[in-house]
């Protein structure tokens, strides 16, 4: 999963997530050592095979994904929002 943010200055600040996915004959997870998650029905459509030119920028990924993360809105309902157990990097490294 590549999740696309804006730092302060206005800048990209770009993440890869790495994970496997698996298919349970309805739904898409992205399986990871310390979180899993479902892929949301309407995030299948953004799967892509990684061309061999990204490879090693993707971390050698077969497919992704983009996701754009921002700052919840004042006030916002939680539960309205997708629990993925991912955290934001503190490093510019990807995880």
């Amino acid at each position: 999963m590549v999740a696309w943010a804006k730092k302060p200055d206005g800048t990209d600040d770009v993440v890869v997530f790495t994970g496997t996915g698996r298919w349970d004959g309805s739904h898409l997870t992205l399986v990871r050592d310390d979180s899993s998650f479902q892929i949301l029905d309407e995030w299948l459509d953004r799967l892509k095979m990684v061309d061999a030119d990204l490879k090693t920028s993707l971390l050698e990924a077969d497919y992704c994904f983009n996701v754009t993360i921002g700052p919840l809105p004042d006030g916002a309902d939680l539960r309205q929002y997708l629990g993925t157990g991912l955290k934001w990097p503190c490093t510019t490294e990807a995880s």
